[in-house]
């Protein structure tokens, strides 16, 4: 126990110092992320999920969105999920006006576990409508997991890459996001995932520091 009280500390120093180390080196903005997230899983191959969600901006000074999301999910192989979803967000746009816009996705992830190495790939067709206008987008990631045998900290790495299917060209990188964190099984339903995640976009990077609570039953 006490080495997994030790580990666990020893990857949230890490995540905070380079998350801090970032801020202190870059002139972009730091974001903060924070989620709460439920699961219900109806059997071995359907589930159901939703989440609520709140961001800050101008570092840490301003009410970025609220955003809340519905969703389901459908395993026909053990290494495969597929997943729909409908987003909502209320953005702040400043000068005390906000905004709804609306989200749907469609997700494919393949998973493969070799000893404790986990790899995940998931593409994620997104479309997103905003007061008459629309984007869309594919959003790919990958993301590398050490999955110990025995314990409850599980650390990570992904890199998410957003292309826009609109007018640009398909291998244009509109944004990036590279994501180190640690995944912790706090009990039998909860976990917690805490990181931080370099946004890069040709407006603006972001520095964030996330908090995800989920519940399983």
């Amino acid at each position: 126990m006490s080495r997994i009280i030790l580990n666990t500390k020893t990857w949230l120093l890490f995540v905070l110092l380079f998350g801090s180390f970032s801020v202190w080196a870059q002139s972009d903005d730091f974001n903060t992320w924070t989620k709460f997230k439920v699961n219900h899983k109806i059997d071995s191959r359907f589930s159901v999920s939703g989440d609520l969600e709140l961001r800050m901006k101008d570092d840490v000074s301003k009410l970025d969105r609220w955003g809340l999301t519905v969703g389901g999910s459908y395993r026909p192989y053990s290494f495969l999920n597929l997943g729909v979803g409908y987003e909502t967000h209320l953005r702040n746009l400043g000068d005390s006006d906000w905004k709804f816009r609306h989200r749907y996705h469609i997700t494919a992830t393949a998973s493969f576990r070799y000893q404790w190495l986990k790899v995940a790939l998931r593409e994620r067709f997104q479309q997103t409508l905003d007061r008459g206008n629309s984007e869309t987008r594919l959003r790919s990631r990958l993301k590398l997991s050490y999955v110990p045998t025995k314990g409850i900290v599980s650390p990570y790495f992904s890199v998410e890459i957003y292309q826009s299917l609109d007018d640009a060209s398909f291998w244009r990188a509109d944004r990036m996001r590279y994501r180190p964190g640690v995944e912790i099984a706090l009990a039998k339903c909860w976990s917690l995932d805490a990181f931080y995640c370099y946004q890069y976009a040709s407006s603006q990077g972001r520095h964030i520091a996330g908090i995800e609570v989920g519940y399983s039953f």
